[in-house]
Formats: structure tokens, C-alpha cells, sequence
């Protein structure tokens, strides 16, 4: 069964209504933004809705643009410090306050925490997050509704209120899971690599137990793919139902020409066009030639350092590599 929101809403429809509510969310340590736009599908993206979070008073406010006009009277709080400002996908938010020239400074992007904490799932999407940290099943059957139209039907003020809530607790959840895996990391190298060592055998141990059926499932599931896909490329028709959705397109495949480029668009065209010298080429053709393996150090810029660690698990009979 699908979630349904449970926190608290209002609306901001009036310039005086949006100034109210600004006045109101100064002070907040963490707000929740999601936005809603139309037209994105053929080159006219519109900003409609914008849904703010604010869970410590258990509240969405639901800012209609279309009515507001422009959004600038939020501009003091996003730009602020604090509060804390969470999004999933925050580039989306941040490019839709960016029409307005306003600026996003304190955010967490919960996409991006959930790739780096959680690489495990399948996809980082708000619903696949929700359903598998959280076991809350979103329906996403309004993301691609009509977002200029008033009124808003209920179904699409309900999963309008339900992203901003929701993001709140993913990102409970993600930062929950950060803050345990950067604990007790005030020790000296010894230290901090004895605990080293007992992580990664904890995860060898934990690991070993599933490997087996783990690679079986990846490679099971890459053959599927490759059996679908090659149907697909055969003639077999597109698939979107209850098993989910299966397509193919033609993508064009392209690279810029630099002669075109030097035609076209001469004033810029040495800015854009840069020499460069494949090294792989360079070896191939540097051995066809009889000169020495490392032929192409001659001839190598260090334009830098990186700082590379090596590291390894060991115990009392040496390194274990």
C-alpha cells in the first residue's frame, strides 16, 4: 500500500502569503525543499511548485508559483548558512531557484549520500530509496502530471506533500548511517589501522558468506539484460507493465569535427580544439618502431601530484594482500 503524508500543510499562493512564511522558517535548523515544474519535456521548463519541509513543527508549505510570482522572498533563507537544506537530486532544486537568481548554499543532497553510503541499491531514485531503507512504497504516478494546471487535483498536492516529508527521512536514515561509520576516528595511524583491519575482515567474513549466490545474481542478471536487450535490437516489441519496462532507442553517436569547427565557429575554435596524443597509440606505434618500453617517459610534462595511498589487512604472520 502506498504511503500517505502525514504531516501538516498550508498553502503560499499571495507575494504577501511567501513573505509571511520566509519571516516564519528564519531560525530553522532544517528545511526540506522538492520543486514541481511543467514544460521540462519540450524545452520549456516552468517552475510551478515549490514544496518546503519543515520538520520540527511537522508542517509542508506549498508555495504555487504560478500565483506568488517570483520565489525571491525565500532567497535570505537559502542563501543563509542554516538552516540546513535537504534535497534529493539537489541539482534539479538548485538549477529552478537559479532562474530567479537565487542561490542554494547549505544542502545535502540525499542522492548523493544515498550513492555513496548505500551503493548497493539498484538506483538512487526518491522511490527506490524510500522503499528500500525506509519500507515506504511511493506511487510516482503525478511526476510527470501537469504541474501548470489549477487546481491541482489532490492526488498531486498528496505526492507534493509526501516528496518533502519523505526526503527528511531518507536523509535521517543516511545521515544516521554517516555518523556511525565516522566514529571514534580520533586515533593515531596504529590506531586507526588496527580498526582498518577489523573492518575489512568483518566484511570479508560477512561477505563470504553470500559471495557464491551474489555472483551468481550478477552475472544472471547481466545475461538477462543482454538477451533482452539483443530481442529487443531483433524486433521484439517494448514492454512497460506490472514486471516494469523495457525499451531500446536509437542513439546517435557523435563526435565534434574539428574542421567544422574551425569553419563554423572560427572566433572560439582554437579555445575549443586542443592537441592531444593517445598513450596507447603512442606505445603501439613507439614498439612497431623498436623503441624502448618506456619510450614516451621522454616526453611526459609533470604537471602535478596526487596523493596516493597504499594500504593493506595484515596480522602477526605479515601483510595479507
Amino acid at each position: 500500500m502506498y504511503v500517505q503524508p502525514t504531516y501538516e500543510f498550508e498553502w503560499a499562493t499571495t507575494a504577501d502569503d511567501l513573505a509571511r512564511v520566509s519571516e516564519q522558517l528564519v531560525g530553522q535548523p532544517i528545511l526540506s525543499v522538492d520543486t514541481e515544474t511543467s514544460g521540462w519535456q519540450v524545452g520549456n521548463e516552468q517552475l510551478c511548485l515549490i514544496q518546503i519541509g519543515v520538520p520540527t513543527e511537522r508542517r509542508v508549505i506549498l508555495v504555487d508559483v504560478l500565483k506568488t510570482g517570483a520565489p525571491t522572498a525565500l532567497a535570505p533563507i537559502l542563501s543563509a548558512p542554516t538552516p540546513l537544506i535537504i534535497a534529493h537530486n539537489a541539482s534539479f532544486e538548485e538549477r529552478q531557484f537559479a532562474r530567479y537568481d537565487m542561490k542554494v548554499k547549505g544542502i545535502r543532497d540525499t542522492l548523493t549520500m544515498s550513492r555513496q553510503l548505500r551503493p548497493d541499491l539498484p538506483n538512487h531514485t526518491l522511490r527506490t530509496c524510500c522503499k528500500l531503507l525506509l519500507g515506504l512504497e511511493l506511487t510516482k504516478q503525478e511526476q510527470t502530471s501537469d504541474w501548470s494546471v489549477r487546481p491541482l487535483s489532490q492526488e498531486q498536492v498528496s505526492y507534493a506533500r509526501l516528496d518533502a516529508e519523505v526526503a527528511i527521512s531518507l536523509y535521517e536514515y543516511l545521515a544516521a548511517l554517516e555518523a556511525r561509520a565516522s566514529q571514534e576516528l580520533d586515533l593515531d595511524i596504529p590506531g586507526l589501522l588496527k580498526e582498518y583491519n577489523y573492518v575489512v575482515r568483518q566484511r570479508f567474513e560477512i561477505s563470504r558468506e553470500i559471495s557464491h549466490e551474489m555472483a551468481f545474481l550478477q552475472a544472471r542478471e547481466q545475461k538477462l539484460k543482454d538477451v533482452i536487450r539483443q530481442k529487443l535490437v531483433e524486433g521484439a516489441p517494448n514492454y512497460e507493465g506490472p514486471l516494469g519496462r523495457c525499451t531500446i532507442q536509437k542513439v546517435k553517436r557523435t563526435e565534434v569535427n574539428p574542421e567544422l569547427v574551425r569553419s563554423t565557429f572560427p572566433e572560439f575554435a582554437d579555445e575549443v580544439i586542443q592537441e592531444y596524443v593517445d598513450r596507447k597509440r603512442f606505445d603501439a606505434v613507439a614498439k612497431e618502431r623498436g623503441l624502448p618500453k618506456n619510450a614516451i617517459e621522454s616526453v611526459l610534462d609533470t604537471v602535478g601530484y596526487n596523493d596516493r595511498l597504499n594500504i593493506a589487512v595484515g596480522d602477526d604472520t605479515g601483510l595479507i594482500e
